[in-house]
C-alpha cells in the first residue's frame, strides 16, 4: 500500500436525497475502493477530512454531513430511522460511483448510526466503529438530559456543553477547561441543540442494542487508549457479541485521535481493509 508524504487535499462535494427528501452534503476524495464515513455529535464531516484525506490514497471516500450541520439540510422528524435512512442514501451513491460495496465507518454517536443503518439492512462490504456511546452501564444522559435541554433553550449553549463534558463525555475537569480555551469550543457552542435529539436517540437504542450485537458484518473496533471508563465498555460489549470483530486500541489516544493524531486512526483502518 501506498505511503504518501503528504495526504490527499482534492475534495469535492456531492448532494443526495435522502428518504425523506432531505439533501445531504458529501465530501468526496480520493480513489479506489469505496469508504463511507459517518462523525459523530457536536461535529461536522470536518472532523474527519484529515483521515479521509489518509484513506483517500488508496480509497474513494465519502464523508456525510450529517443531517443538521454542514451542506445537509434537516427536517422536522428526526430518529435513529432518519439517520440509517441518510447513510443508505450515500452508501448508494458510493456503490454506484465506483461499483463496489462501501466499508462504513462511524464514529461515536455516528458509530450508533451504522450501527443502525446494518441493522436496517443495509449492505456494507465491512464496518468500523470508533467507540458508539451505547448505553450499555444505564443511560447515556439520563437525568442530566433536562438539565442541558433546559440550558439550550435558555441559549446558554456553554452551560450546556459543561453538562455534557461533565456527563456525557466524563471527561476530566482539566480536559474541559483546556478544550474551552480553544477554537473547538466554538464549534461545540454552534452545534450544541442538535445534540439534545441525539442523547435522547442514544437512550432509547437500548431496546435494540441486543441486535447491534447480532452482525455479522467484519468489524473493526477503535478504542483510544485513555479513553473514558463508558466508552471503552460500550466497545467491550461489542467485542463480546459480534461474530467476526476485531479491536485496535489507538495508543495515547482518547474519543478524539480523528482531531489529534488523523494518521494513527488511518492506519488502523487502512491495515484493517488490507487484510
Amino acid at each position: 500500500m501506498a505511503q504518501p508524504d503528504s495526504p490527499v487535499d482534492d475534495i469535492t462535494t456531492e448532494m443526495v436525497t435522502s428518504a425523506d427528501g432531505t439533501s445531504l452534503g458529501v465530501h468526496c476524495l480520493g480513489s479506489g475502493s469505496p469508504v463511507v464515513i459517518v462523525h459523530g455529535s457536536i461535529s461536522t464531516a470536518e472532523s474527519w477530512l484529515q483521515v479521509a484525506s489518509h484513506l483517500a490514497v488508496d480509497h474513494r471516500v465519502f464523508v456525510l454531513d450529517r443531517r443538521g450541520r454542514g451542506l445537509s439540510g434537516d427536517a422536522p422528524e428526526y430518529t435513529l430511522e432518519t439517520e440509517a435512512a441518510d447513510i443508505a442514501a450515500v452508501l448508494a451513491l458510493a456503490a454506484e460511483s465506483t461499483g463496489g460495496v462501501p466499508t462504513l465507518v462511524g464514529h461515536s454517536y455516528g458509530a450508533i448510526c451504522t450501527l443502525e443503518a446494518v441493522r436496517r439492512g443495509s449492505q456494507v462490504a465491512s464496518l468500523v466503529l470508533y467507540e458508539p456511546p451505547l448505553p450499555v452501564d444505564g443511560p447515556v444522559a439520563g437525568q442530566h438530559l433536562a438539565p442541558y435541554a433546559a440550558a439550550i433553550a435558555a441559549s446558554d449553549n456553554d452551560a450546556a456543553m459543561r453538562i455534557a463534558m461533565e456527563h456525557f463525555i466524563r471527561a476530566p475537569a482539566a480536559e474541559t477547561e483546556a478544550i474551552s480555551a480553544t477554537p473547538l469550543w466554538g464549534l461545540f457552542l454552534s452545534l450544541a441543540p442538535t445534540w439534545t435529539r441525539e442523547l435522547a436517540e442514544i437512550d432509547a437504542c437500548v431496546s435494540v442494542m441486543s441486535e447491534y450485537g447480532e452482525s455479522t458484518t467484519r468489524t473493526l473496533l477503535l478504542v483510544g487508549e485513555q479513553s473514558p471508563k463508558h466508552l471503552v465498555g460500550a466497545s467491550a460489549y461489542l467485542e463480546s457479541r459480534l461474530r467476526n470483530v476485531s479491536k485496535h486500541v489507538l495508543t495515547g489516544q482518547a474519543h478524539f485521535a480523528n482531531l489529534v493524531d488523523p494518521g494513527q486512526v488511518a492506519s488502523a483502518i487502512n491495515t484493517f481493509l488490507d487484510r
